[in-house]
């Protein structure tokens, strides 16, 4: 009997090859092999441009499609991926013809920390937030603050942005991060904290509780 790759496979595999390539550019990519794959594909380390150095990590889950639609993501993934300590971005491959996916194909980016900001908004009943950027936009030669993203911009530019929001969301901490100071951008994550105010509050509480506490016993 001859052995054979199921098609769904082989088309999943050649996407996530043309993400791994594409963010390879930027970043170290490290795979996540298969059998291993709960959620997340690409583990990746951003470079820093100049440098070298590497940086900020951020997830990928890969989804190679015709006609991908995010209503096909169950509420237990949009869990597993908001409990994730960095953030966690779906990069769609859409193709029409799979054997000339490499050259005809577009890279559209969901970007998860958003979608999660807006679903926690909806259940709590409050204003979801606004922003210029939509919840998916295209990866291409240009960059609009709408529908499409340079790649390089989405690395050095919106990551550290989503990284602000991340841990806002996770545990309730607002700092700019050193990247961002580094860069002199603003501080990004402003029109947000409304929706995490109590994890906010909290995390405020419990850091004045550990200065306090070291404080007591003379740790200066």
């Amino acid at each position: 009997m001859e052995k054979s790759q199921p098609n769904n496979l082989h088309i999943g595999n050649q996407g996530e090859h043309i993400i791994s390539s594409e963010l390879s550019r930027y970043c170290v990519v490290r795979d996540v092999g298969q059998g291993k794959d709960t959620g997340i594909d690409f583990y990746c380390e951003i470079v820093n441009e100049k440098t070298m150095e590497l940086s900020l990590h951020f997830f990928c889950q890969v989804k190679t499609s015709k006609n991908f639609n995010m209503s096909s993501i169950k509420d237990q993934e949009f869990t597993y991926w908001g409990n994730q300590p960095v953030p966690v971005f779906l990069f769609e491959v859409k193709y029409n013809d799979r054997h000339k996916m490499h050259d005809e194909r577009e890279i559209w980016v969901h970007d998860i920390p958003y979608i999660l900001s807006r679903r926690d908004a909806e259940s709590l009943g409050k204003n979801i937030p606004p922003r210029h950027v939509d919840e998916k936009f295209l990866i291409c030669g240009e960059s609009n603050n709408k529908d499409k993203m340079k790649l390089e911009d989405f690395i050095y530019h919106h990551i550290p942005w989503s990284y602000g929001l991340w841990h806002m969301r996770r545990y309730g901490l607002v700092y700019p991060n050193p990247e961002i100071i580094q860069k002199k951008y603003d501080v990004l994550v402003g029109g947000f904290t409304y929706l995490y105010e109590t994890k906010i509050s909290n995390a405020i509480e419990y850091a004045n509780k550990v200065l306090t506490l070291d404080r007591n016993r003379g740790l200066r």
